[in-house]
C-alpha cells in the first residue's frame, strides 16, 4: 500500500489536474516575459532576473521549468515558430492550388506577421549571431519546407522539371529572397512603400517568368536546341 501511494505521489500530474494547468500557465508566462525582455534588451543580454521579475516568478522557477537560460531561449524560438507556422499552413492549405498562388498567400501572411511582430526579426538575427547551431537547424527546416513546395509544383506541372540539386539551390534562393523582403518591410520609414500586395505581386511575377513551365519546354527540347547551336 505504501509503495503504491509513493508511486502515485511521484508520478507527474495528469493533464486534467489543476497543478498541471498551473504549470503550463507558469511556462507560458515565463516565455511571454522572455520575449518582452529579449525585445527590449536583446536576446544575448536578456537577464534571467529581469525575465523572472516580468513573469512574477522566482528565478528558481525558470530553472525548474526550462533547466537553463540557453534552453529557455531555444524554447522561446520554438514557440515563435509554433505561432507562425499554423498561419502559413492555413495560407497554403490547398496542396493542389497553383504553386505561385500558394507562394503569394504565404508571403502575404509572412509579411503581415513581421509587421505585427517586429521584435521577432531582431531576435532571429541575434540567434544567427549567438546561437548559430540553432539558426542552422531553423534554416534547414525552412529550406526543406520550401523544397517540398517546389517538388509539389513540379508534380502538378506548374514548374519546369528540376533535379534534386536544382531544387536545393532554388529553395535556398527563395529563402534568401524572403529575407530580403523582410528588410524591405522593416525599412519603410521616410520612403514610399507601395504596400505588401504590390511588393509580393512584383516578386511573384518575376518568379513566375523564371520558373513557370512553358508549353513544350522539356529537357529534351532544350537539349536539342543546344545541339543545333
Amino acid at each position: 500500500m505504501r509503495k503504491s501511494q509513493a508511486a502515485a505521489t511521484s508520478s507527474p500530474a495528469p493533464s486534467g489536474r489543476p497543478g498541471y494547468a498551473k504549470s503550463l500557465d507558469t511556462r507560458a508566462r515565463i516565455l511571454a516575459a522572455t520575449l518582452k525582455e529579449a525585445s527590449v534588451s536583446g536576446l544575448h543580454k536578456a537577464s534571467v532576473a529581469r525575465i523572472a521579475a516580468r513573469a512574477g516568478v522566482a528565478v528558481g522557477n525558470l530553472n525548474y521549468h526550462f533547466g537553463s537560460r540557453g534552453k529557455l531561449l531555444r524554447e522561446l524560438m520554438a514557440s515563435l515558430m509554433a505561432d507562425l507556422l499554423p498561419r502559413l499552413h492555413a495560407a497554403e492549405a490547398d496542396d493542389h492550388a497553383d504553386f505561385f498562388e500558394r507562394e503569394r498567400a504565404g508571403l502575404l501572411v509572412f509579411l503581415d506577421y513581421l509587421r505585427t511582430h517586429p521584435a521577432h526579426v531582431r531576435l532571429a538575427n541575434e540567434i544567427r549571431l549567438h546561437e548559430p547551431a540553432l539558426y542552422r537547424r531553423a534554416v534547414a527546416g525552412w529550406v526543406e519546407r520550401i523544397a517540398a513546395r517546389i517538388r509539389a509544383g513540379i508534380a502538378h506541372g506548374a514548374l519546369r522539371p528540376m533535379n534534386a540539386a536544382e531544387i536545393s539551390v532554388l529553395a535556398h534562393f527563395l529563402l534568401g529572397a524572403s529575407q530580403f523582403l523582410e528588410h524591405m518591410v522593416e525599412n519603410t520609414t521616410g520612403r514610399s512603400y507601395p504596400g505588401d500586395g504590390a511588393v509580393v505581386d512584383a516578386y511573384i511575377c518575376w518568379l513566375r517568368s523564371g520558373l513557370a513551365r512553358k508549353p513544350g519546354s522539356t529537357r529534351a527540347s532544350r537539349a536539342r536546341r543546344g545541339r543545333r547551336r
